[in-house]
């Protein structure tokens, strides 16, 4: 009989130290812990103007009925969706929290975000403000560093890097400067000898002692050291008022001049034939090796060996910015697709951008403009070295619109928005980018 009092007793202590973790367990089946996750780490790092997608990701699946959502940035209500579009405006670091609401329950989910300025390194070469000499800035780490150049000729209009100097043109005097990359110091320059009301529009580099210097009044070969204007380009004698293009292959030297092109051999820079095509503006060379240029609601395609040319007509009335007077061309190639980006131009600005599939010939919108804002110069840079694509937007109207100018930096495949670079401030009238 004591043995089963005992044994009774025994069963009664056991149960009393189970309980606690049988109801323990109902406890957490009836109540589960909520995970929220924003779909970024807390603690990322993101560029001012980067378009981040927030999305409430919520991992109880017992959450039923209606969910109320509001985002805060700061502190600040910016939304009651279940997603929300987050940019950084300037650097800094940023509270994002998410608060949640489902059947009288709360939960709240914050990180921290933090945002730098794009890393890039680049150069604008600026056509300076109303007729008044040009300049060049550089962008590296983030900062600005203005006026590095700054002695350059009224309207310049593109540099082009080869080793270590950089080559800048201008639409007047000096037409074309050399400086040092290494202190930013002018070395030379050509003054004149490009004829009677002659502006420079663009340069190629051929080899080490020769460049090309596309002007108004035809193309002429420069002397590279010491910097001097050659002689003229056979079949130029009677160009005048011209807007020139220039691109260089592996066996010929291409010119846009007088709405056609003009093919040179590259080995002796003989004249070698005109193709007839109408042309406006040029040109791009893509994945594929085929050279292109365009004319308002056409692409044009030139083989680069046989010389051979074809237009492609675009569809839904797109056309193609091209500037009255002499800018660089904005019609550029991607480094990683077999694709042509292009502003298009519904009235006199070039605003959203678009792509070109050359293997299956679709066009797509690429890139939306900014509200109220058209692109400016060439409008578009690709960078070699990772294909980003760079947009330069300035805000449209006159006067002191101009000195709302952005770089918006964005995905060369996806479109996707990258980084916003401000170049606020100045009447810079940025012409082109230039990268090293």
């Amino acid at each position: 009989m004591k043995k089963m009092k005992f044994l009774v007793s025994q069963l009664y202590m056991l149960a009393l130290l189970v309980l606690p973790f049988i109801s323990s367990s109902c406890s957490d089946d009836d109540d589960p812990k909520v995970e929220i996750t924003l779909g970024i780490e807390d603690g990322a790092t993101v560029n001012v103007g980067q378009i981040i997608q927030l999305e409430a990701q919520i991992n109880n699946t017992n959450t039923q009925g209606e969910i109320e959502y509001n985002w805060e940035v700061n502190g600040e209500s910016v939304s009651n969706e279940s997603n929300y579009t987050f940019m950084a405006n300037e650097k800094g670091t940023y509270t994002i929290t998410l608060n949640i609401i489902n059947n009288n329950d709360n939960f709240q989910k914050s990180i921290s975000i933090n945002a730098q300025m794009y890393p890039s390194s680049f150069y604008v070469v600026n056509e300076g403000k109303y007729g008044t000499p040009g300049s060049v800035n550089r962008y590296q780490k983030g900062e600005w560093n203005y006026k590095i150049i700054s002695e350059l000729g009224n309207t310049s209009t593109v540099g082009v890097v080869n080793g270590n100097y950089i080559y800048i043109v201008s639409k007047d005097s000096p037409f074309l400067v050399k400086a040092e990359l290494s202190n930013y110091s002018i070395v030379d320059k050509i003054e004149d000898g490009l004829g009677d009301n002659g502006q420079g529009n663009n340069f190629c580099i051929i080899n080490d002692q020769t460049g090309i210097l596309t002007t108004t009044n035809g193309a002429f070969k420069v002397n590279l050291n010491p910097l001097t204007l050659g002689e003229k380009l056979n079949d130029m004698d009677n160009v005048k008022n011209d807007k020139e293009d220039i691109y260089k292959t592996e066996n010929y030297l291409f010119i846009r001049s007088q709405e056609t092109v003009k093919v040179y051999n590259i080995n002796d820079l003989s004249f070698n034939k005109q193709i007839g095509t109408e042309i406006k503006t040029g040109f791009a060379l893509t994945k594929d090796g085929m050279l292109w240029a365009a004319n308002s609601n056409k692409l044009v395609k030139i083989n680069p060996n046989s010389l051979e040319s074809e237009e492609i007509q675009l569809p839904n009335n797109l056309k193609i910015f091209i500037d009255t007077t002499y800018k660089p061309s904005g019609l550029c190639a991607s480094i990683t697709e077999n694709a042509l980006y292009f502003a298009h131009a519904p009235n006199f600005n070039g605003t959203d951008i678009y792509k070109f599939d050359i293997t299956t010939q679709n066009v797509n919108k690429f890139f939306t403009a900014p509200t109220n804002y058209s692109g400016y110069g060439a409008g578009i840079q690709v960078n070699p070295q990772n294909g980003d694509v760079y947009l330069i937007y300035t805000e449209d109207g006159w006067g002191a619109h101009y000195l709302n100018t952005y770089i918006y930096v964005v995905d060369g495949v996806t479109g996707t928005q990258k980084a916003i670079i401000d170049y606020t401030g100045e009447y810079w009238f940025p012409s082109t980018i230039t990268f090293q």
